[in-house]
């Protein structure tokens, strides 16, 4: 069997984000603002067990729930990657506490000294420093920049990775700790320490003698270290049959240090050699050349270390390398079961050889995409195994699960009951499409348990069903009974989007913004009042002094975009006198300044002559059809950056702002405007020629309209440029035009 590609080129177990049909790696993420979802929606994660979760962030949550993983407890979005977040839904990102520190640092301030600290703490590393001190106290004295260590790829499974400062450290303060060694044998020791970490591995210079001279070493102990570093020498040489000799001879030193490291590395020793031509350059295995009777070696060797030293200084290193030994032997069952056995140590527990995030990671690289059910025994894991497998069936490559096979894990679940049961309640919801099933699968609500994941699970999961069922007023009950019961940060902002998506799908969109309204996330209420709300509601909030500011802009922006490209002239010209006086000063890249409706028209030499905006609607009300009033319009769309403007449309049905909205009419364009001053017989020849250039030019230059949606046929636009140059020859636009697009 060769592994493919996709599980990525790691030799360790250390993983990294990786595409996956299981989870999701988007480069720029944006959040859909739904709930009831059952397709993989990696950049928008929610707080309760949901098959739209990316698996990662449900194993997360169910982590974090167990007190196994840390969450932040507020989340960020970090600069430059996400777009438009609040705390819910969120991203993988956003659930790394170092991701939402460093968010709130830059957002203080503080990033460009933190980073400054980081460099110089970079230059000056302790443990070289440490090390150099421990030398001198055996009698080395190092060159400047005398230590030097080798750098792998976070992952790469090149034994030379241990041969460090770190593991250099542990030998020297050994060596100072051995009274028996005397001065001299301490520094011959040292020396070769320190000399060993020179030797890189395959491609790279190979020192030829790096071990104490004959005859430096001649008490016992002396010996049995330089048999070490001689095991050691043949180790990072790639002789692992020497490496094996030397390490099996110290299985009985007197030395407790030496004894106990030699048992780890005769493990090491035999995975090295399971391994030894199975990857590629890449990095890749083929599991058809893994040496397997040296596999089963290296599992018993690291087994046995473990058993000898419940507690010993390479505990975590060896329950970390027994998983590499379980994938390279493509044993799932116990792959899983050793995911399942980190997963149950505390977040901090030196029991892990990696942080709880970076299995997750592993996880999902290396063993999800060929992980079934029927290896798992961990409920947690087994969890988020069926939560995949209950997504929406070609939303992705994931399976699916049949009611009866989920029914049959109900063993596994043993210690977790109440999990499986909202399993087979959210099989009904997902893939049996019978929410009534699901609400009669879900227990009984307790309004005093504590908020946990489970219990959040299972009320959103019933406030689904009770929409899905027809019933809003019992489902909006439920999210405020929620809101009431202290929930968490996470799981208020969950509950602020259902009950915003179910008053705004049951008329009710003007609750979302009284006095008492518990929905005070500011992303969904601005959504809300860019899709939904009328202009009655638009214009109270809009004067709301006790609205935030930023509210109050988005709702006058919006009451103005729509009211003058929706053509309701008369009410724009009446709203203008909203805006402050002097009106706020446009800067670049703020497209929903409100100061843009200040727009005082055009006199520039070579450019159209227009009126002040509020001119430019006075004879649009006039007259609708006013040829320089639609071109000035259309002027004003144009050099505003407002053409396909998201005002112009609203999300899909089954997210916040796709309901019906509350605003009249249709979304005006610039094309629409000049197409009519075309067919005007009454257009002067000016404004004729100008809405021929405009509209020839809403197709330059790459021939596809920006400026709406409209098919024009190439005859069509040929037309309007001949038109031009054969009936206005004389004017400015019809000499400007070159092209037709």
């Amino acid at each position: 069997m060769t592994i493919t590609p996709r599980l990525a080129p790691l030799a360790l177990l250390i993983g990294f984000a990786s595409p996956s049909a299981f989870a999701s790696f988007d480069f720029v993420c944006s959040p859909t603002w739904a709930i009831a979802g059952d397709r993989l929606l990696g950049c928008s994660n929610l707080p309760f067990l949901s098959p739209g979760n990316d698996s990662r962030a449900n194993l997360q949550l169910l982590l974090a729930d167990a007190g196994r993983l840390r969450l932040p407890e507020t989340l960020k979005s970090t600069s430059g990657y996400e777009d438009g977040y609040a705390q819910v839904p969120f991203t993988l990102e956003m659930l790394d506490p170092a991701n939402a520190e460093a968010a709130a640092s830059e957002s203080s301030g503080e990033g460009e000294e933190s980073n400054a600290e980081n460099t110089e703490a970079e230059q000056k590393d302790p443990r070289k420093e440490n090390l150099t001190l421990a030398l001198e106290q055996v009698g080395v004295q190092l060159e400047e920049n005398g230590l030097a260590e080798h750098y792998f790829a976070e992952g790469e499974g090149n034994r030379c990775r241990t041969n460090d400062l770190d593991s250099t450290q542990a030998f020297v303060d050994q060596l100072a700790g051995t009274e028996a060694l005397s001065a001299a044998e301490r520094k011959a020791l040292a020396d070769a320490r320190v000399n060993l970490m020179t030797i890189c591995g395959e491609g790279d210079p190979q020192p030829e003698d790096v071990l104490p001279a004959a005859g430096a070493l001649t008490s016992p102990v002396a010996q049995a270290f330089g048999a070490y570093l001689t095991g050691a020498d043949a180790f990072y040489r790639g002789d692992f049959a020497g490496a094996g000799q030397q390490f099996a001879g110290l299985a009985s030193s007197d030395q407790p240090w030496l004894k106990e490291t030699a048992l780890y590395m005769q493990a090491r020793v035999a995975l090295n050699q399971a391994q030894q031509d199975a990857f590629d350059e890449y990095g890749i295995p083929d599991l058809a050349k893994i040496d397997r009777n040296a596999m089963t070696s290296a599992e018993s060797g690291l087994k046995a270390y473990l058993q000898a030293y419940p507690e010993g200084l390479y505990r975590a290193s060896a329950r970390g390398l027994l998983r590499k030994v379980y994938w390279l032997l493509d044993d799932l069952r116990k792959f899983a079961a050793e995911y399942a056995w980190q997963f149950a140590q505390d977040e901090d527990s030196d029991q892990r050889n990696m942080s709880g995030r970076a299995l997750i990671e592993e996880l999902d690289v290396k063993l999800l995409p060929a992980l079934k059910p029927d290896d798992v025994q961990d409920p947690t894991l087994l969890a988020v195994m069926d939560l995949i497998r209950l997504r929406k069936p070609g939303s992705d490559l994931s399976p699916t699960i049949t009611l009866e096979q989920l029914q049959a894990q109900k063993q596994r679940f043993a210690s977790q009951p109440g999990l499986h049961d909202y399993l087979v309640a959210s099989w009904h919801f997902y893939r049996g499409g019978d929410a009534a099933k699901a609400l009669a699968a879900l227990p009984a609500a307790d309004n005093q348990a504590p908020m946990s994941l489970l219990v959040f699970s299972q009320e959103t999961l019933r406030g689904l069903a009770l929409e899905a069922t027809g019933k809003p007023d019992a489902a909006r009950e439920l999210w405020q009974q929620l809101l009431a019961r202290q929930p968490s940060a996470l799981q208020r902002g969950q509950l602020e989007l259902a009950l915003a998506l179910n008053l705004s799908r049951n008329g009710k969109v003007a609750e979302i913004f009284a006095a008492d309204s518990p929905i005070r996330t500011a992303p969904i209420r601005e959504i809300v009042l860019r899709n939904l709300a009328s202009a009655d509601l638009l214009r109270q909030q809009a004067k709301d002094s006790a609205a935030p500011a930023a509210e109050r802009d988005n709702a006058l922006f919006t009451l103005l975009y729509k009211e003058l490209l929706f053509s309701d002239y008369a009410h724009f010209r009446q709203d203008l006198a909203l805006l402050p006086n002097p009106a706020p000063k446009v800067e670049e890249g703020d497209t929903w300044a409100v100061g843009r409706f200040a727009w005082a028209g055009q006199s520039a030499p070579g450019e159209y002559a227009c009126p002040p905006l509020a001119k430019v609607a006075e004879r649009l009300e006039e007259n609708d059809g006013d040829g320089l009033a639609l071109n000035c319009l259309g002027d004003f769309v144009r050099t505003n950056g407002l053409d396909g403007f998201s005002l112009n449309s609203q999300p899909p049905a089954d997210e916040l702002g796709g309901s019906t909205t509350d605003f009249p009419g249709q979304p005006w364009s610039r094309l629409v405007g000049y197409q009519r001053t075309i067919d005007d017989p009454h257009a002067s020849a000016d404004e004729m020629a100008y809405a021929l250039f405009r509209a020839v030019n809403c197709f330059a230059p790459a021939g596809y309209n920006t400026c709406d949606g409209q098919d024009i046929d190439k005859a069509q636009r040929k037309q309007w440029f001949q038109d031009l140059k054969k009936d206005y020859p004389g004017n400015p636009w019809a000499q400007k035009l070159k092209y037709y697009w």
